[in-house]
């Protein structure tokens, strides 16, 4: 009777390891795609991300507002502040992107609160 009840046991075992080896091979091959990025693209879109998917009637596919509205920006990041050991404007308190003498550098105009933790 142990004889029968190992030789299942290990049979069972095989058999779910096999399962299990079979079913990642399975999901492993394939033409998978991200949710959004359709797998074959046949026009390339030379826009903004935004523009692309409104093309592809994509958009409002987007999960929030916040994520159509951050797509749809136009700022960027410069080369020039992505480059190793490089300051994009050494001067102090001067704008990175209007790296000037006497520039308005960002100014700050938020009304006093308790967070700011203004003193009148």
């Amino acid at each position: 009777m142990a004889k029968r009840s190992s030789w299942f046991l290990i049979s069972a075992t095989i058999l779910i390891l096999m399962a299990m080896g079979l079913s990642s091979t399975v999901q492993g091959s394939g033409d998978h795609h991200l949710g959004w990025i359709p797998a074959t693209r046949s026009s390339v879109c030379k826009g903004s991300i935004a523009e692309c998917m409104a093309e592809d009637g994509e958009e409002f596919e987007m999960d929030t507002e916040i994520n159509r509205r951050i797509l749809a920006t136009t700022k960027y990041v410069s080369y020039g502040a992505l480059q190793r050991n490089n300051v994009p404007c050494s001067r102090r308190g001067a704008s990175y992107y209007n790296c000037q003498r006497g520039a308005q550098a960002n100014p700050y105009s938020r009304g006093c609160s308790r967070i700011t933790r203004c003193r009148s």
